[in-house]
């Protein structure tokens, strides 16, 4: 019987801690930050208009022109105030500023866009 409390309060501690830690707990995920959507670029005048894809577990696609055959899917990150896509290739990665639920295109932090692509350093995702 004695043994049969014992393991209970032993239980009961080990909830208190798991459930007392978790709010202490702080991981950086990209849904405490950005909502997942997809940010479309506004300002294009592409018929199809460059956007940013963000789905459930950190994956995503870049989709930055139409006339491109390639689209960048992969996974993402949120460092800072920085949002990284990185895709599953390895070949590519895509650096946006998170600005009041916006993303802003760090070309200078990113890999090389085709000119064709038509998005230029500082083009906002809305």
């Amino acid at each position: 019987m004695k043994k049969l409390y014992f393991m209970k309060f032993i239980l009961l501690i080990l909830i208190c801690i798991l459930v007392g830690c978790s709010g202490t707990y702080n991981t950086k995920t990209a849904e405490q930050y950005l909502p997942i959507r997809v940010y479309v670029m506004q300002e294009s005048q592409e018929p199809i208009k460059p956007s940013v894809s963000l789905k459930d577990n950190n994956r995503f696609t870049f989709n930055y022109s139409a006339l491109s055959s390639y689209i960048a899917i992969g996974s993402y990150e949120v460092n800072d105030d920085n949002l990284i896509l990185k895709t599953d290739d390895g070949k590519f990665k895509y650096v946006f500023k998170i600005k009041d639920d916006q993303l802003i295109f760090n070309a200078a932090e990113s890999s090389k866009i085709p000119s064709y692509a038509n998005v230029p350093d500082g083009a906002i995702f809305k």
